[in-house]
Order: C-alpha cells, then structure tokens, then sequence
C-alpha cells in the first residue's frame, strides 16, 4: 500500500508542514506500506499564506482540473493529481483556529477510512471524528485517492506553531501509520459527528453586522440548544439560536469568514 502524507495544502498551517519536513529526516521504517511525502503548496507555504489565488483544498473540481488557466492553485492542482495517482490511501495534515482538539476528518463514505479513524478514536480519547460529506465546499484532495484521513488539530493561530498540538499530531500521524502497516481492524462502533449544515454570521449590505457571542466561543462539539447565544451584533444586540439542538464545529474558524461560515452545524452518529 501506497501512503501520502501532505502538509502545507493551505501554507499558513505550519504543523503540517513542519512535520512532513521533520519525516523527511526521520521517517520509520515500514516492510508493508511505501510512504510519499507531500509539501502540497510550495508558493503558499514560502509566502506563508493560506492559498495564493484561490483555496487549493477548494480546486480539485473537474472543472478546475480540466481547465488552462492562470490560476495558481488550479495549476498545482494538476500537478497533485499525477503525484497521487498512485496512492492508496492519503493523510492530510491541516489545522484550525477552532476549538477542534484532534479531529479525524472524513471526506467520503469509505470503511477503510472509517477504520483507521476508529482505531485512532479509540486509542485516544482526545481524538473525534467528524464526517464531512461536503459538494457544496468544493472537491478537497481526499477525492483524488480512494482512501484518506484529514488529521485537523486546533485551536492554533494561522502562520504559527504551538509544541502541545504539534507532538499530539505526531502521535496521531505515526498511529495511523501503525495501523495501515498491521492491517488493524475495528468492529466496534465509535461515536462520531457529521456536518449537517452552517451558519453565517449577521449581515448588513453583505458586510459582517456581528461577532460570534462570547458564550459560544471555544465551544466545539457541545450542544446547541434552541435560545442560547450565538452572535451579538456591533449595537450590542443578541441573536439567539433558533434551530434544532445541534452540535457546533469549526466556530470562528478564520479561514470560513470568506466562506460565509460562523460555525458548522453537526449531529451525533456512529460509524
């Protein structure tokens, strides 16, 4: 089996990028799995930038890859896509400045996805999985490959580095590897969330009107009830929660301003 590991798809989230250098120096040995090694963004990362021209986790659309254009990402896309078309199974280091701890992110309705994000929630219970099934967010990477894990940790600023996450994302990366090297398998069922919805901030003429509200900052993966807080405005004025209970993710997320994303909206399952 052919592994891939990519750091550096957005060039701010240094974690990522630092530990496929530090595995370029030090990497294990493995007799059943080959591991590649991947600085996805190269301009991105030297600039210290999440993307250069448009989200590279954003262009791997047909269409983007089918296009001649000056876009820079849409490019590097291409380029990506011959590097990994020999890969079974790629993990994709990200961070976030959410309160996200360890989460396992999951791109695609795959059991042998969902295995090693299994084993990795199971071992340590600072890790979560979360599923995002997402066509409206565009393609991310993972659809290039039949099997991958996002490895996304936080909270942390963009365009820094922190040891606490940095040696937590170590652990984890080097776990899967484990895992994928045994053929480990995992019948028993383990909690995860799954993105169902999002939430944007208040508006005005399209421009931002509000600010997450203090009572919900920092509070991924608990519940959202009908009436808590969830924005005050610049007046001052509190907007409360109207929907289901729900659980919330990726609140405040810097990169998900540009997107119209406040916080994700989740529900409970299992895998």
């Amino acid at each position: 089996m052919k592994v891939t590991i990519s750091g550096g798809v957005h060039g701010n989230e240094l974690i990522g990028i630092y530990l496929v250098k530090t595995l370029q120096k030090e990497l294990p040995n493995y007799e059943n799995i080959s591991v590649d090694l991947l600085l996805a963004n190269p301009k991105a990362i030297k600039e210290c930038r999440r993307y250069i021209d448009r989200d590279l986790n954003r262009s791997f659309t047909q269409e983007a890859l089918s296009q001649d254009s000056h876009i820079y990402e849409y490019e590097r896309a291409k380029v990506i896509k011959e590097r990994l078309a020999s890969t079974d199974f790629l993990i994709d280091l990200h961070t976030t400045t959410a309160n996200m701890g360890v989460t396992i992110v999951l791109s695609d309705d795959d059991p042998i996805s969902a295995n090693i994000a299994k084993i990795l929630a199971a071992e340590y219970e600072d890790v979560r999985i979360l599923r995002w099934f997402s066509a409206d967010e565009g393609a991310f990477i993972n659809s290039l490959v039949p099997h991958s894990i996002t490895i996304e940790v936080g909270p942390i600023c963009q365009g820094t580095l922190d040891a606490t996450l940095f040696f937590k994302t170590k652990r984890t990366l080097l776990a899967a590897l484990r895992a994928l090297e045994r053929e480990e398998r995992m019948k028993e069922e383990i909690e995860c969330y799954d993105i169902v919805g999002y939430m944007d901030f208040p508006r005005k003429n399209g421009e931002l009107d509000g600010v997450i509200h203090p009572e919900l900052v920092g509070r991924d993966y608990e519940l959202l009830h009908p009436g808590d807080p969830i924005f005050i405005t610049f007046d001052e004025r509190e907007i409360f929660y109207e929907g289901e209970p729900r659980f919330s993710a990726f609140i405040n997320e810097a990169a998900y301003y540009e997107k119209g994303i406040a916080f994700c909206l989740c529900e409970k399952s299992s895998l």
